[in-house]
């Protein structure tokens, strides 16, 4: 299913593929001004997936990211980095299977942002 959610310090909405369970399969790349712009989003991608060009990427960590692109530029990512190449290409194949099919969700989800906690340092001795 799709899911459009925005963050609490923040208007924009973005739009992302999610499994039964939660997990996420891709999100947008870009925030959307309004919730009927991600849906047209989701609709845009819909149509044009059969043209959009995946782009596998070794990240800096050595792990694997996909994206797929139109005109060189990324419209959709993959969520988290995979171990494999052949993992990373076949999470980008399943989107492209699911994406045509998925309902989207007419609810739009607020999550708050959530900021790693600050390690007080010890003083220099």
């Amino acid at each position: 299913m799709f899911q459009l959610y925005r963050f609490s310090d923040d208007d924009a909405v973005w739009w992302r593929l999610v499994s039964p369970n939660g997990r996420g399969f891709a999100r947008s790349t870009v925030a959307l001004p309004t919730s009927a712009a991600a849906r047209e989003s989701v609709e845009a991608v819909r149509a044009s997936i059969g043209s959009l060009v995946p782009l596998l990427r070794l990240t800096e960590t050595y792990r694997w990211q996909w994206f797929l692109t139109a005109d060189d530029a990324p419209v959709v990512q993959g969520i988290g980095d995979k171990d494999r190449r052949v993992r990373c290409a076949h999470a980008c194949r399943d989107f492209v299977l699911l994406a045509p099919v998925a309902q989207i969700d007419p609810a739009v989800v607020t999550y708050r942002r959530v900021s790693s906690p600050r390690v007080a340092r010890r003083p220099a001795l």
